[in-house]
């Protein structure tokens, strides 16, 4: 007995500290993960396409894994600040705002009927939605199609021609880098689901309760589409969901008045979140069922990181409220070319929001944060030599003829949205 507890005097000791030293270890990676833990904010300039999650591989012929020149990273023109240049070196870019890029895509031609530009300022606790119609004129000089719900399926063609082992990641990728380097914005991460993804998010949530404003009757057997919705305050599961965001023959206005029923779904979606979810681990469990239907560069750890900040789990975060998101359409106008009908932005108005809600950088002048104006759609892609379009394009954004309107969601949820 002597010499067991010698043996125990000698072990014991060590033992306990190995056990404390795997406590304060865990304890570090459970404060890193779950308190500290933030996602790196890139900027495009700095290459961070050269790095996308889960892409094996090395470039070739000066180009990523994407198919993204190396020295074709930057926005294009200059930054500046009241009109003047911006030292690289004064520039800085914040980490506590993130842009994200969301699409959704029918069954038949994988044309991206929804498109949203979505930025989280987490310091404001603010989220700003900015749908772009899918009918919005784009020029790409190899394409003879001019919607933008053609360019996903158009760069997923493009990756599959060029052998990439994930042509859907690489179109979405692709697709977020089109948008980037034209409307001079940073987008950190991109994700896209098809509509059966979209009923599977819809029901990983247990459904959404909100008010369908008007009869939705229609059916399109060639796209598989069958909606049939009655007006009222209702329970929609994500079969119903998809319907209502689907809709848009009883629109006068077409993708406009899509876009503003969409925006009615979003306010209920975004409340039916906030009152949910209550703890880490319905995060977590919402999270791996979300992340089946959607194809994504969006990390797990991610996930879990903002969906803790938007409900108020985060270290020194407040939920994000209602009063506090704001959704729009980008800038624009319907207008016909060619016998086609497109959505035509306006630039001046465009690339105010953009320089508004979606800027990260900035500069630290005598105490103050100023935002760096970088030079907007500088290859001129949502535009065309037509007049009609140019016109449109070039207008002055107060001299009428251009829809703007920026809705709340909480008074959305009130009083819900003029459709017509």
């Amino acid at each position: 007995m002597t010499g067991i507890r010698k043996l125990s005097l000698k072990l014991l000791p060590r033992i306990g500290a190995v056990a404390l030293a795997a406590i304060m270890a865990f304890g570090v990676l459970f404060v890193d993960y779950f308190v500290l833990y933030s996602p790196e904010v890139n900027n495009v300039t700095d290459g961070v396409i050269n790095n996308i999650k889960g892409e094996s591989g090395s470039p070739s012929s000066g180009m990523n894994d994407f198919g993204f020149d190396d020295e074709d990273l930057g926005f294009g023109g200059s930054p500046t600040v009241n009109g003047k240049p911006v030292d690289d070196d004064d520039r800085e870019t914040s980490d506590k705002i993130y842009n994200f890029l969301i699409m959704g895509h029918d069954r038949v031609a994988r044309l991206t009927d929804v498109i949203m530009l979505i930025n989280y300022n987490i310091e404001m606790q603010r989220i700003t939605i900015m749908q772009i119609p899918r009918d919005t004129y784009i020029e790409i000089p190899d394409y003879d199609y001019h919607k933008i719900n053609g360019l996903y399926n158009y760069y997923c063609d493009k990756a599959a021609r060029d052998g990439h082992s994930d042509p859907e990641l690489a179109g979405c990728k692709m697709t977020e880098r089109f948008l980037e380097k034209n409307l001079a914005i940073d987008i950190q991460n991109t994700a896209v689901m098809d509509l059966d993804g979209f009923g599977g998010i819809v029901d990983a949530i247990g459904g959404v309760d909100m008010n369908v404003p008007m009869r939705m009757y229609y059916h399109d057997p060639e796209q598989g589409l069958h909606i049939d919705l009655q007006p009222g305050y209702q329970h929609l599961d994500g079969n119903q969901a998809e319907q209502f965001i689907r809709y848009r023959a009883g629109f006068a206005t077409g993708d406009i008045g899509r876009g503003n029923a969409q925006k009615v779904f979003i306010a209920a979606f975004i409340d039916k979140l906030l009152s949910s979810i209550k703890d880490v681990s319905t995060i977590t469990a919402i999270t791996n069922d979300v992340i089946k239907h959607i194809k994504t560069d969006i990390g797990v750890a991610d996930i879990i990181f903002y969906a803790k900040q938007f409900v108020g789990l985060g270290k020194n975060t407040k939920a994000v409220s209602l009063s506090n998101v704001w959704m729009m359409t980008m800038p624009g106008r319907d207008t016909m070319y060619n016998g086609q009908s497109y959505y035509v932005m306006n630039k001046a108005y465009v690339s105010e929001i953009t320089s508004e809600y979606y800027n990260k950088d900035f500069i630290k002048e005598n105490g103050q944060f100023i935002p760096i104006k970088w030079d907007f759609d500088v290859n001129e892609v949502f535009t065309s030599d037509s007049g009609t379009i140019r016109d449109i394009y070039l207008t002055d954004k107060d001299s009428g003829g251009v829809y703007f309107e920026k809705y709340n969601a909480a008074d959305i949820e009130e009083s819900g949205v003029e459709l017509h």
